[in-house]
């Protein structure tokens, strides 16, 4: 039995999107002297998403003055939103709240999935 998309994207909505993202991302506009310039601006806000793991294991390494950590994760989110690499992702999920970096988004009829990462120093 194949249901329709829309379908589809209503219960992804109902049943997983239970956390929160707002995307931002650097435009280009003109500083007070007319120059050019570039600003973070949110483009998109409190939109319902899905933050889970995406990969298992946490890379870390020792350096010269910090302990640097990196994590893997994966955000599901409808498909007609434009998330770009090197958007700027900050989630809020279940009280916490995660500043991402956005990598490429594989589209899908029903939903995106889009990997982020989150780099660390400790």
């Amino acid at each position: 039995m194949n249901l329709p998309y829309s379908q589809c994207r209503a219960a992804l909505m109902q049943y997983m999107y239970h956390d929160r993202v707002t995307v931002s991302r650097q435009v280009r506009t003109q500083d007070e002297e007319g120059a050019d310039s570039f600003a973070m601006t949110a483009v998109y806000t409190d939109v319902p998403c899905k933050l889970s793991q995406y990969g298992k294991e946490l890379q870390s390494e020792k350096r010269n003055r910090e302990y640097w950590l990196r994590t893997d994760l994966r955000i599901c989110l409808e498909p007609s939103y434009d998330i770009r690499p090197d958007d700027v992702l900050t989630i809020t999920h279940e009280g916490q709240s995660f500043v991402l970096y956005a990598a490429q988004a594989f589209q899908y009829p029903t939903h995106q999935e889009i990997s982020v990462r989150r780099e660390s120093e400790a």
